[in-house]
């Protein structure tokens, strides 16, 4: 399994209950890459993350819209022909609050 990190603006925040909390969120990345004349492209990308029991909690009571996520810690897995990112590790940024 891969770890991965990222730092994202909350697009938006679902929490669901069946048995145990588990929020699905979509988080705004900012993917900046060099091209061939040195000049930086940055555009964004529109990750799937989800996470379970008490951090679901945590991060539907504590993330507003807008509000950054620092993922320092997640596992990317194939779920119904898409990739979603489940969040072992993180950290809320209430960013020009």
């Amino acid at each position: 399994m891969n770890q991965c990190t990222f730092l994202g603006k909350l697009k938006s925040i679902n929490i669901e209950n069946n048995g145990i909390d588990r929020v699905e969120l979509i988080l705004q990345v900012e993917n900046k890459r060099k091209v061939k004349n040195e000049i930086k492209k940055m555009d964004y990308e529109y990750l799937s993350f989800e996470a379970w029991g008490g951090a679901a909690i945590t991060i539907h009571k504590n993330l507003s819209v807008d509000d950054y996520l620092l993922v320092i810690d997640s596992t990317a897995r194939k779920n119904k022909e898409k990739v979603c990112f489940r969040i072992n590790e993180f950290k809320i940024m209430k960013i020009g609050s």
